[in-house]
This record gives C-alpha cells, structure tokens and sequence, in this order.
C-alpha cells in the first residue's frame, strides 16, 4: 500500500498542493457554516418586527394608562385643594 495518496515518494510534487486543497476545502466549509450562522432568515426578520410591533403597541397601551391616571390623580388633588381652601375659608387666587 502506498504510503501516499500519490505514490509511495514522501515529497511527492503532489504533497504540498494537496495539504493546500484540504486547508481551503476546511477554511472554505468553516466560513460557509459560520456565515449561515450568523444570517437570520426572513421568517425570523418577520416574527421580530412583529413582536417589536406588538411590544410598541403594549408600551403606548400603558403610557396612556399612565397618563390618565396621572390626570385622575390630578383632578382629584385639585378638588382635595378646593376642599381644604374652602374649609380654612382661604381665597382663590
């Protein structure tokens, strides 16, 4: 059996282009994997927009909660104030 995939010759002309072909096939094979890795595919584009459209939704759904409830309690502490002047019979101004 030939020690070589070219002949039983160690330093066959062959050697150092085969070594050559298998480091591009491997770097060639490492950089396709790596690149599809890091690509997200158009169905995973389309449920994040949908789940960051459905977050702006909920976040603009408690802002204006919030707000009216800032306005709630704003009414309410005029009306409080409105009681306390009147009841210490200080004027409006």
């Amino acid at each position: 059996m030939p020690s070589t995939l070219y002949g039983n010759h160690p330093h066959s002309p062959y050697e150092g282009l085969k070594q050559f072909v298998i480091a591009i096939a491997i770097a060639a094979v490492l950089g396709v994997w790596a690149f599809a890795t890091t690509r997200a595919s158009s169905a995973d584009l389309t449920e994040v927009e949908y789940e960051s459209k459905a977050a702006d939704l909920e976040f603009k759904r408690e802002i204006k909660e919030l707000s009216d409830d800032i306005h709630e309690f704003d009414v309410k502490q005029s009306a409080f104030r409105a009681q306390v002047r009147e009841k210490l019979q200080i004027p409006n101004n």
